[in-house]
């Protein structure tokens, strides 16, 4: 900074609307306050001087991480247990598979390349089948007492886990419940298919 430039004039610059919806927007994105920092040409230091002394700026900056991060959870919740989406979709004709549309004149009719002529659409629904991947991210996460993630290098009962590998072990008990009874009805079959080659 210049000598003699007082300190706080580019501050003035971010405590307007403005200045204050584009912190928002800079922390929504994901940026990091040293990100930030650059983003706005001041140094990491004078980022953090602003938001302990502008109640503002750090309010700002602290809003945007709150609703990037709750838009994430409410994503990734989503993906876990599917979802159902209103798309927008274009209305067309079931034997031909052209568009719909309205004329200048006010009638309904196929598609012809006229000017004037306007697309009609609606909203169709759509359904997004649950990830598994997802699920298994919100669980070790949100509930690693019954699931946990292992990423370790370690022999756990002669069985190596390689580097890098990531092993679900399962802590719900209902799940190897169900595990335990599928392994027993397996077995039953296979002595009952024995028996009866005999």
């Amino acid at each position: 900074m210049p000598r003699g430039r007082p300190q706080n004039l580019l501050v003035h610059d971010y405590l307007t609307e403005e200045g204050l919806a584009y912190l928002t927007a800079l922390k929504r994105k994901g940026l990091s306050d040293v990100e930030i920092s650059k983003a706005i040409g001041a140094c990491p230091t004078t980022l953090k001087h602003w938001k302990s002394q502008y109640k503002e700026i750090r309010e700002a900056i602290k809003h945007g991480k709150h609703v990037a991060d709750a838009q994430v959870e409410n994503a990734l919740f989503l993906s876990a247990i599917g979802h159902v989406k209103k798309v927008p979709t274009i209305l067309k004709d079931k034997s031909s598979g052209i568009p719909v549309v309205k004329k200048k004149t006010g009638e309904i009719g196929l598609m012809t390349g006229e000017e004037g002529e306007e697309v009609i659409q609606y909203e169709d629904l759509q359904y997004f089948k649950p990830d598994v991947k997802a699920m298994i991210f919100y669980l070790t996460n949100r509930c690693f007492k019954d699931w946990r993630m292992n990423r370790t290098d370690s022999t756990e009962e002669g069985k190596s886990i390689s580097p890098g590998v990531v092993e679900v072990i399962v802590r719900n008990e209902g799940l190897e419940e169900l595990e335990r009874r599928a392994i027993e009805e397996a077995k039953k079959r296979d002595e009952e298919e024995e028996k009866g080659r005999v």
